[in-house]
């Protein structure tokens, strides 16, 4: 196993023995969590070199294999998703209460991180989806964990269904790209096919759909801030260096492909800087700490989105730096918001001031981290932010513009975080430093946004890891401190003039904020969208499952006749001649011939029931005719199964001749059933004319050779089939699990007890750090 198999495969392990082991641990599971992310920790010896590639072989006759390409973006981006998690996995051993489910907590975390890996590192276009969808059902556990918060089940499922809209898109995108493009992995791509192809216009629009919904980009912004309702080590992690970032890594390895079309650029810009400004103005009006900081990274996204989008060599190149500059300060951030909450009990900047008295480290690490993140010097972010700048500049002056409107509210926002330390002290109770456990993470992060910013050689040396994969090693500029005075230079200085006028006058923006706040919003859009179906659903529902199963039955054979007759209106049936009927069924065809008939003539249920099994037990003789014995036993096995349920309900079924039917009623139900015959009639007919060759003379010829059987029925099912059957066993498998758990529901005393969330959420009375 390679050392990037191995980086994916081993979360996963990981999470299966935290969860068989954390009861015995408690929150020293957190520990043997962090070990997970050692092999991610590793490939940062191979960025670099040459692109790595790892395949692990499945189905190669049919391209699907696990394919993992390192190139220097994705191997970048694995350590930083490593050195987070790690972080992450360690700061929570001290966050949590003893009273935490760590058997949920770290299996979840460690699963979200698997499959964050298996995102950047996949080249295989189905991995790459699978690992896609992976994020949006773990990250959905992650945010729900605490669930018997209203707000985490309402958070959770918003991030899902946004998400989920998105990996649609992404479906339809990446079928397009291998349809189009030759080829299932992404680096074999024949990006001249593609370009040419008519499918590259629709694939670029659901790519853009995707990393819009993905990263949070307008209108798609509403599931990042109700994210928050997860644990603050989750958080980090997923504001960071991850799930939030999936979409900009999107739009970063997509854009090779589309940046020839200006409709890329043309999107993802704009809608980046509008995201950008947008995010920081919701950021300016949040009281709560850790809400700033969600809106916070909606901002950011933005700016990295449009820099990407770009789609150049310098766009790629100023956001690669600014990437790496802001995993370091919003993780670093999260965590010290983390400090505050677990130490002063409230996130509330309303209820918090000068805790740089009580909180003096802290004070120091939030100080590195907002500084870096507002863009100011000596720190990563000023020199992220001066890239940022002077590439918006070369798209044009307004652009420019944009950015520095969006970069003065950072510059206010980050300032708004710092004023909890200023003043007074006032805190709910009296806050004390926090342990190592929960500082040295967010210092460790604060000390590389410092040293990124003190040291621009070693920034630019970690950026151009990336140069080759993302094609910027010919942009000739570099990362220093001192360009001369250039457009870049002089929007900073206006930023800076324009954020201190923000915080100077803090209370009249706050006013202005409240007056300008509009009546519509996104969420009250989305809360709007869901209450419509969900009305608009349990309308339907009361209209058609409240009626008497007559009438159910009109109503789904008339549906079944409306879309079956206008497909045979768009495509006229062409029949096939059919062969001649052998003599030993014309016995059979009568009896079931006389079973239907039988059934609409009976005048009392036992006759209509008795019929109806002539009918089924007729068909599995037909099949024992046809030489398909086990077919036969099948279609036997369910003829009885449904005569014994009938027994069972016999008593509550409505007498044949109790149901009222008016002739008007008759002749509707004469006509439906005729048309229900036609159609049926039409549909098999249509099913034997054949598109391409059958594929039945391969089975005949190769069950005995290739699968060792002579019944090829049970060689399709058990060999050639083997999938498809294994995926039916799993999913009768969990139905019967289903059914189970339903069934012991109902047993009163047999439910586990849930433990309050509140009750979680508090400090344990033993982990004063």
């Amino acid at each position: 196993m390679g050392l990037m198999t191995a980086a994916v495969a081993l979360p996963f392990l990981m999470a299966a023995v935290c969860a068989a082991l954390a009861g015995r641990l408690g929150r020293a599971t957190g520990v043997l969590a962090a070990l997970a992310f050692v092999p991610a920790l590793l490939l940062a010896s191979r960025t670099g070199g040459d692109p790595l590639s790892e395949t692990t072989r499945w189905v190669p006759d049919l391209g699907l294999n696990l394919v993992f390409r390192g190139d220097g973006f994705s191997l970048m981006f694995a350590v930083l998703i490593g050195v987070i998690g790690t972080l992450a996995s360690l700061y929570s051993v001290t966050y949590l209460s003893d009273r935490e489910r760590f058997g949920r907590f770290y299996p979840y975390l460690l699963a979200f991180g698997g499959s964050m890996l298996g995102l950047v590192l996949s080249d295989n276009l189905a991995a790459l989806f699978a690992f896609w969808e992976m994020t949006s059902v773990t990250s959905f556990l992650l945010i729900g964990l605490w669930h018997t918060r209203s707000s985490a089940r309402d958070g959770a499922v918003k991030a899902f269904l946004i998400s989920a809209l998105g990996g649609l898109a992404l479906l339809a995108a990446v079928v397009m790209l291998g349809l189009a493009g030759g080829s299932a992995q992404l680096s074999q791509l024949d990006l001249d096919a593609v370009r040419a192809s008519p499918l590259f216009v629709p694939a670029l629009l659901l790519t853009v759909l995707a990393a819009a919904t993905k990263s949070a980009q307008l209108p798609f912004h509403l599931w990042l801030p109700t994210a928050m309702e997860a644990p603050t080590p989750v958080s980090a992690f997923l504001h960071s260096a991850t799930m939030v970032k999936a979409g900009v890594l999107l739009v970063a390895k997509f854009g090779l492909i589309f940046s020839v079309s200006p409709l890329w650029s043309g999107l993802l810009v704009p809608l980046g800087l509008a995201t950008m400004v947008w995010g920081a103005w919701l950021a300016l009006r949040q009281n709560d700490l850790k809400a700033l900081l969600a809106y916070s990274t909606v901002s950011q996204l933005g700016l990295l989105v449009s820099l990407y989008g770009v789609a150049d060599a310098e766009g790629r190149f100023a956001a690669t730096t600014h990437l790496l500059n802001h995993a370091a300060f919003k993780a670093a951030l999260f965590f010290v918001v983390g400090i505050i909450d677990h130490e002063t009990g409230t996130r509330d900047v309303r209820r918090l001031s000068g805790l740089r008295r009580a909180l003096p480290v802290t004070f120091a690490v939030a100080a590195l981290a907002a500084l870096s993140m507002a863009g100011l010097p000596p720190l990563g972010g000023f020199l992220s932010k001066e890239l940022f700048y002077e590439t918006m500049w070369h798209q044009g002056p307004l652009f420019l513009v944009v950015a520095v409107a969006g970069g003065a509210l950072t510059f206010a926002y980050s300032a708004r975080l710092l004023r909890v330390f200023t003043g007074e002290l006032r805190a709910p109770k009296v806050p004390h430093e926090a342990g190592a456990g929960l500082t040295v993470p967010a210092a460790l992060l604060a000390g590389a946004a410092l040293l990124m910013g003190l040291w621009p050689a070693l920034t630019e040396t970690l950026t151009r890891t990336a140069q080759t994969a993302l094609a910027f090693g010919s942009y000739g500029g570099h990362i220093r401190w001192w360009h001369g005075v250039t457009p870049a230079l002089l929007g900073t200085l206006v930023t800076w003039a324009l954020g201190a006028a923000l915080v100077w006058r803090a209370p009249a923006v706050q006013r202005l904020q409240e007056r300008l706040t509009p009546l519509w919003n996104a969420n009250l859009s989305y809360v709007l969208i869901l209450t419509l179906l969900n009305t608009l659903a349990s309308r339907v529902i009361a209209r058609t499952q409240g009626l008497a199963l007559p009438d159910q039955l009109r109503l789904s054979l008339g549906a079944s006749a409306l879309i079956g007759g206008y497909a045979v209106w768009q495509a006229p049936q062409v029949l096939p001649r059919l062969e001649a009927v052998p003599l030993e069924a014309l016995p059979v065809a009568a009896l079931l011939v006389a079973g239907a008939v039988g059934v609409a003539l009976s005048r009392n249920r036992l006759t209509a029931v008795v019929l109806t099994g002539l009918t089924g037990f007729g068909s599995a003789v037909s099949f024992l005719l046809m030489r398909a014995p086990d077919l036969a036993l099948t279609q036997l096995l369910v003829e009885t199964v449904t005569v014994i349920l009938f027994l069972l309900v016999f008593r509550f079924l409505p007498g044949v001749r109790d149901l009222p039917r008016t002739r008007g009623r008759l002749g509707l139900d004469l006509l439906l059933s005729a048309g229900a015959a036609v159609g049926a009639t039409l549909l098999v007919m249509a099913s034997l004319r054949f598109l391409a060759p059958p594929i039945s003379p391969y089975y005949l010829l190769n069950s005995y050779k290739e699968g060792g059987g002579k019944n090829v029925v049970n060689v399709i099912l058990v060999d050639f089939r083997g999938f498809d059957t294994l995926g039916e066993i799993t999913v009768v498998a969990v139905v019967a699990l289903a059914v189970g758990a339903l069934v012991r529901l109902g047993r009163p005393g047999q439910a586990p007890p849930e433990v309050d969330a509140e009750q979680l959420a508090a400090p344990a009375p033993r982990s004063k750090p």
